[in-house]
């Protein structure tokens, strides 16, 4: 892992892909490590690992190695139980730690969560795709895509394609991620990871949704 005193904990390499275009487009970049799990040598990128990676992220906070925390995870109903069971299942590691967290979920239009400790540095926390419901990165992705007639028209034959497989080897709650990957593989470069969204301007950064976890971002890193 890079040696920043601020560090974004994600699942996989699809995250890092479009949290280093965002962060580099926000300048923040040089401030910052995105970390999936294999960065602290573990063989897999799974949300699994985060309760052990927070206890030794809050760890290097307590000998002053680390003065920000930031965690990404999707709330994936399929592996990870939807928002609530999510929420429920990384609090606990922060509440383990004596950080203070608040007996609900917060509800929109509050930007994210940041919860307090007396002792230590504060520690943010945002389930995508909104930080209210069920669903991942590419939920998010899919709900600021540009007005623009190409890439709607575009999107709009993705989902139908998806939705009109005969044979599906996915779980129908991942066809979001297949909409987003199919419409991926038809713009100029097919193939291109989810970077692309933002380098080639292909979601709307100035949506509400986007902007609500770039306040969450300024807040946690303190920028």
């Amino acid at each position: 892992m890079e040696h920043k005193n601020s560090v974004l904990l994600v699942e996989g390499q699809s995250d890092v892909d479009f949290f280093e275009a965002l962060l580099r487009h926000l300048n923040m970049l040089d401030k910052v490590a995105i970390s999936p799990p294999k960065n602290f040598g573990l063989k897999t990128n799974t949300v699994s690992h985060f309760p052990k990676l927070i206890d030794l992220l809050i760890k290097r906070m307590n000998s002053c190695q680390l003065h920000h925390l930031g965690i990404v995870a999707d709330a994936d109903y399929v592996s990870g139980g939807g928002f609530h069971q999510r929420w429920n299942q990384l609090t606990k590691c922060l509440s383990d730690h004596n950080y203070r967290i608040p007996e609900n979920p917060p509800k929109l239009p509050f930007s994210g969560s940041i919860f307090h400790h007396n002792d230590l540095p504060s520690v943010g926390l945002w389930l995508m795709p909104d930080h209210e419901n069920n669903g991942m990165l590419e939920n998010l992705i899919f709900q600021t895509i540009i007005k623009d007639e190409v890439q709607e028209k575009l999107l709009g034959i993705a989902e139908q394609c998806v939705n009109k497989l005969p044979i599906k080897l996915f779980s129908s709650y991942h066809n979001i991620k297949a909409i987003i990957y199919s419409w991926l593989a038809w713009q100029k470069r097919p193939g291109q990871t989810l970077d692309v969204t933002i380098n080639g301007n292909l979601i709307d950064l100035e949506s509400m949704k986007i902007q609500r976890f770039i306040k969450w971002l300024y807040n946690v890193f303190e920028i």
